[in-house]
Protein backbone atom coordinates (compact mmCIF):
# COMPACT_ATOMS: atom_id res chain seq x y z
CA UNK A 1 0.00 0.00 0.00
CA UNK A 2 1.91 3.30 -0.82
CA UNK A 3 0.91 6.01 1.45
CA UNK A 4 1.76 9.06 -0.14
CA UNK A 5 -0.48 7.76 -3.23
CA UNK A 6 -3.54 7.86 -0.97
CA UNK A 7 -2.44 11.18 0.99
CA UNK A 8 -2.63 12.67 -2.12
CA UNK A 9 -5.94 10.93 -3.75
CA UNK A 10 -4.49 9.03 -5.88
CA UNK A 11 -5.24 5.82 -4.51
CA UNK A 12 -8.45 3.65 -2.91
CA UNK A 13 -6.58 0.68 -3.04
CA UNK A 14 -6.67 -0.10 0.85
CA UNK A 15 -10.46 1.21 1.02
CA UNK A 16 -13.22 -0.56 1.67
CA UNK A 17 -17.22 -0.44 -0.52
CA UNK A 18 -19.35 0.74 2.82
CA UNK A 19 -22.59 1.58 0.36
CA UNK A 20 -23.41 2.42 -3.32
CA UNK A 21 -20.68 5.03 -3.87
CA UNK A 22 -19.04 5.10 -0.62
CA UNK A 23 -15.78 4.22 -0.45
CA UNK A 24 -13.94 4.37 3.26
CA UNK A 25 -10.67 3.30 5.01
CA UNK A 26 -11.34 -0.25 6.49
CA UNK A 27 -10.45 1.00 9.72
CA UNK A 28 -12.52 4.07 9.79
CA UNK A 29 -15.27 2.10 8.42
CA UNK A 30 -15.67 -0.30 11.37
CA UNK A 31 -15.62 2.60 13.47
CA UNK A 32 -18.25 4.48 11.85
CA UNK A 33 -20.73 1.37 11.74
CA UNK A 34 -19.83 1.01 15.69
CA UNK A 35 -20.51 4.85 16.11
CA UNK A 36 -23.79 5.06 13.80
CA UNK A 37 -25.55 1.73 15.74
CA UNK A 38 -24.93 3.79 18.92
CA UNK A 39 -26.65 6.69 17.27
CA UNK A 40 -29.41 4.60 16.10
CA UNK A 41 -29.83 3.25 19.88
CA UNK A 42 -30.42 7.22 20.40
CA UNK A 43 -32.83 7.77 17.47
CA UNK A 44 -30.78 8.85 14.54
CA UNK A 45 -30.93 7.28 11.39
CA UNK A 46 -26.66 8.09 11.00
CA UNK A 47 -25.54 8.09 7.10
CA UNK A 48 -23.14 9.15 4.97
CA UNK A 49 -23.17 11.64 2.32
CA UNK A 50 -19.76 11.72 1.14
CA UNK A 51 -16.69 9.88 1.77
CA UNK A 52 -13.62 8.92 -0.44
CA UNK A 53 -12.94 11.52 -3.18
CA UNK A 54 -9.90 11.16 -5.60
CA UNK A 55 -7.30 13.50 -6.93
CA UNK A 56 -9.47 13.94 -9.96
CA UNK A 57 -12.63 14.70 -8.89
CA UNK A 58 -11.36 17.56 -6.40
CA UNK A 59 -9.69 18.90 -9.68
CA UNK A 60 -12.79 18.71 -11.91
CA UNK A 61 -14.88 20.40 -8.42
CA UNK A 62 -12.14 23.15 -8.14
CA UNK A 63 -11.86 24.32 -11.63
CA UNK A 64 -15.45 23.88 -12.36
CA UNK A 65 -15.59 26.63 -9.34
CA UNK A 66 -12.86 28.66 -10.71
CA UNK A 67 -14.23 29.42 -14.25
CA UNK A 68 -17.80 29.46 -13.09
CA UNK A 69 -19.22 26.54 -14.08
CA UNK A 70 -20.23 25.45 -10.46
CA UNK A 71 -21.59 27.68 -8.10
CA UNK A 72 -19.68 29.59 -5.22
CA UNK A 73 -21.33 30.48 -1.78
CA UNK A 74 -20.03 32.95 0.64
CA UNK A 75 -20.74 32.31 4.50
CA UNK A 76 -24.17 32.90 4.63
CA UNK A 77 -25.06 30.62 1.66
CA UNK A 78 -25.66 33.05 -0.87
CA UNK A 79 -24.28 32.93 -4.57
CA UNK A 80 -20.56 35.32 -5.41
CA UNK A 81 -20.83 36.71 -8.84
CA UNK A 82 -17.78 35.86 -10.25
CA UNK A 83 -17.27 39.74 -11.34
CA UNK A 84 -17.44 41.55 -8.21
CA UNK A 85 -14.12 39.82 -6.97
CA UNK A 86 -10.72 39.99 -7.47
CA UNK A 87 -8.76 36.80 -8.52
CA UNK A 88 -7.48 36.04 -5.27
CA UNK A 89 -10.91 37.21 -3.67
CA UNK A 90 -12.19 33.91 -6.02
CA UNK A 91 -9.67 32.07 -4.75
CA UNK A 92 -9.92 32.32 -0.95
CA UNK A 93 -14.22 32.51 -1.51
CA UNK A 94 -13.78 28.91 -3.18
CA UNK A 95 -11.62 27.43 -0.66
CA UNK A 96 -13.66 27.80 1.89
CA UNK A 97 -15.54 25.50 1.42
CA UNK A 98 -13.40 23.36 -1.36
CA UNK A 99 -10.11 22.05 -0.84
CA UNK A 100 -7.40 21.83 -3.81
CA UNK A 101 -6.78 18.48 -5.01
CA UNK A 102 -4.51 16.60 -3.10
CA UNK A 103 -5.05 18.64 0.03
CA UNK A 104 -8.64 17.04 0.82
CA UNK A 105 -8.82 14.99 3.54
CA UNK A 106 -11.89 13.32 1.63
CA UNK A 107 -8.79 11.56 -0.20
CA UNK A 108 -7.77 9.04 2.58
CA UNK A 109 -11.34 7.42 2.97
CA UNK A 110 -11.58 8.89 6.77
CA UNK A 111 -13.36 11.34 6.66
CA UNK A 112 -16.97 11.32 5.85
CA UNK A 113 -20.47 14.02 5.57
CA UNK A 114 -23.06 12.65 7.55
CA UNK A 115 -26.62 13.39 8.07
CA UNK A 116 -29.64 12.10 9.71
CA UNK A 117 -32.26 10.18 7.52
CA UNK A 118 -34.76 9.80 10.36
CA UNK A 119 -35.15 13.96 10.52
CA UNK A 120 -36.37 14.33 7.13
CA UNK A 121 -38.52 13.17 4.70
CA UNK A 122 -37.29 11.03 2.17
CA UNK A 123 -37.07 13.45 -0.77
CA UNK A 124 -35.20 15.68 1.07
CA UNK A 125 -32.58 17.21 -0.61
CA UNK A 126 -29.44 17.40 1.32
CA UNK A 127 -26.94 20.93 1.01
CA UNK A 128 -24.85 20.34 3.75
CA UNK A 129 -25.25 23.91 4.69
CA UNK A 130 -24.58 25.05 8.73
CA UNK A 131 -28.53 26.07 8.64
CA UNK A 132 -29.33 22.25 8.49
CA UNK A 133 -26.83 21.47 11.47
CA UNK A 134 -27.44 24.10 13.56
CA UNK A 135 -30.18 26.09 16.33
CA UNK A 136 -33.49 24.79 14.44
CA UNK A 137 -32.08 23.17 12.04
CA UNK A 138 -33.29 19.26 11.14
CA UNK A 139 -30.03 17.75 11.91
CA UNK A 140 -29.67 19.91 15.18
CA UNK A 141 -30.62 17.07 17.47
CA UNK A 142 -27.82 14.15 16.12
CA UNK A 143 -25.11 17.75 15.57
CA UNK A 144 -25.70 17.90 19.43
CA UNK A 145 -25.68 14.15 20.49
CA UNK A 146 -22.38 13.43 18.35
CA UNK A 147 -20.73 17.41 19.67
CA UNK A 148 -21.26 15.99 23.27
CA UNK A 149 -19.37 12.32 22.60
CA UNK A 150 -16.58 14.39 20.78
CA UNK A 151 -15.77 16.39 23.62
CA UNK A 152 -15.75 13.10 25.98
CA UNK A 153 -13.51 11.75 23.19
CA UNK A 154 -16.16 8.60 22.97
CA UNK A 155 -17.01 9.06 19.49
CA UNK A 156 -14.95 5.72 18.22
CA UNK A 157 -12.20 7.95 17.19
CA UNK A 158 -14.37 10.60 15.31
CA UNK A 159 -13.81 14.00 15.67
CA UNK A 160 -14.94 17.41 13.30
CA UNK A 161 -11.19 19.21 11.88
CA UNK A 162 -13.80 21.92 10.81
CA UNK A 163 -15.64 22.88 14.10
CA UNK A 164 -14.60 26.42 13.93
CA UNK A 165 -13.45 28.99 12.10
CA UNK A 166 -9.95 29.25 12.15
CA UNK A 167 -9.30 31.68 9.92
CA UNK A 168 -9.20 29.75 6.64
CA UNK A 169 -11.95 26.73 6.00
CA UNK A 170 -15.04 27.52 7.18
CA UNK A 171 -16.79 25.55 9.57
CA UNK A 172 -18.19 22.35 8.62
CA UNK A 173 -20.73 20.49 11.40
CA UNK A 174 -21.32 17.56 9.07
CA UNK A 175 -18.00 16.44 8.65
CA UNK A 176 -16.65 13.91 10.96
CA UNK A 177 -12.24 12.44 10.66
CA UNK A 178 -11.14 9.51 12.13
CA UNK A 179 -8.07 10.63 14.16
CA UNK A 180 -6.34 7.13 14.10
CA UNK A 181 -5.30 7.00 10.51
CA UNK A 182 -6.20 10.56 9.27
CA UNK A 183 -3.48 11.65 11.20
CA UNK A 184 -0.82 9.62 9.70
CA UNK A 185 -1.95 10.81 6.33
CA UNK A 186 -2.13 14.54 7.58
CA UNK A 187 2.24 14.26 7.88
CA UNK A 188 2.46 13.05 4.28
CA UNK A 189 1.01 16.21 2.53
CA UNK A 190 3.68 17.77 0.44
CA UNK A 191 3.70 21.02 -1.66
CA UNK A 192 6.66 19.74 -3.48
CA UNK A 193 4.71 16.87 -4.00
CA UNK A 194 1.82 18.58 -5.10
CA UNK A 195 2.78 21.52 -7.46
CA UNK A 196 4.29 19.03 -10.66
CA UNK A 197 0.46 17.54 -10.24
CA UNK A 198 -0.88 21.36 -10.44
CA UNK A 199 0.87 21.73 -13.66
CA UNK A 200 -0.34 18.61 -14.95
CA UNK A 201 2.80 16.45 -15.11
CA UNK A 202 2.27 12.63 -14.09
CA UNK A 203 2.26 11.20 -10.71
CA UNK A 204 4.43 8.40 -9.59
CA UNK A 205 2.57 6.45 -10.95
CA UNK A 206 3.09 8.00 -14.77
CA UNK A 207 -0.40 8.71 -14.89
CA UNK A 208 -1.41 12.57 -15.88
CA UNK A 209 -3.81 14.90 -14.17
CA UNK A 210 -6.00 17.67 -15.55
CA UNK A 211 -4.16 20.83 -14.70
CA UNK A 212 -4.82 23.44 -12.32
CA UNK A 213 -7.06 26.85 -13.92
CA UNK A 214 -6.26 29.13 -11.22
CA UNK A 215 -2.23 27.96 -11.08
CA UNK A 216 -0.89 31.26 -12.37
CA UNK A 217 -2.48 32.58 -8.79
CA UNK A 218 -1.80 29.88 -6.91
CA UNK A 219 1.92 29.20 -7.32
CA UNK A 220 3.05 32.34 -5.43
CA UNK A 221 0.76 31.88 -2.64
CA UNK A 222 1.39 28.33 -2.27
CA UNK A 223 2.76 27.53 1.10
CA UNK A 224 0.25 30.28 2.20
CA UNK A 225 -2.50 28.45 1.44
CA UNK A 226 -1.59 25.47 2.76
CA UNK A 227 -0.83 26.95 6.15
CA UNK A 228 -4.16 28.78 5.90
CA UNK A 229 -6.60 25.89 4.31
CA UNK A 230 -4.75 22.18 5.24
CA UNK A 231 -5.84 21.73 8.60
CA UNK A 232 -3.44 20.62 11.41
CA UNK A 233 -5.49 17.25 13.38
CA UNK A 234 -6.29 19.53 16.61
CA UNK A 235 -6.63 17.96 19.61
Amino acid sequence: MNRALIAHGLSAESFTLLSEGVLVDLEASKAFLKLSKRAARAGFDMRIASAFRSYDRQTRIINEKWLGQRVVLNDQGDSLNRNMLTDAQWLEAILRFSALPGTSRHHWGTDLDIWDAAAVDPDYTLSLTGAEYGPGGVFEEMTQWLDARIVEDDAEGFFKPYDRDRGGVAPEPWHISYRPVAGRYLTLLSLELLTPLWTGLPDTKGEAHEPLAMLSVLSPIGEDVMQRYVIIDRR
